[in-house]
């Protein structure tokens, strides 16, 4: 079995790009226990959505493909990896996936 992708660069970078924003946007949104979830996050989000969009062909043909990337399965992928990569990490770590307000007496 060979792998191959139809994934041009511009399908690259806006893979990157995309998994990069989630990842910053994750970080600030609760409380993280590292400054670096964000990068765990991203990590998870690209990968998600690089399966998604091209390991399932049967995805392939369900919405627009741009520059050999399935943009609605590389979307579904991405959020669904990096939200549960987000949750796991923040457990791991000690951080939370909610803000906390200190309550008054």
């Amino acid at each position: 079995m060979e792998f191959v992708t139809d994934l041009q660069f511009p399908g690259w970078a806006l893979l990157i790009g995309g998994s990069l924003v989630f990842g910053v946007i994750a970080q600030f949104v609760g409380q993280t226990g590292t400054g670096w979830e964000w990068l765990v996050d991203a990590i998870g989000a690209f990968v998600g959505a690089l399966v998604a969009s091209e390991l399932v062909i049967a995805w392939q043909a369900f919405g627009p493909v741009w520059e050999g990337l399935a943009l609605v399965p590389a979307l579904i992928g991405g959020l669904v990896v990096g939200i549960v990569v987000d949750v796991a990490t923040r457990y791991v770590t000690g951080g939370s996936p909610f803000t906390h307000h200190p309550m008054s007496a």
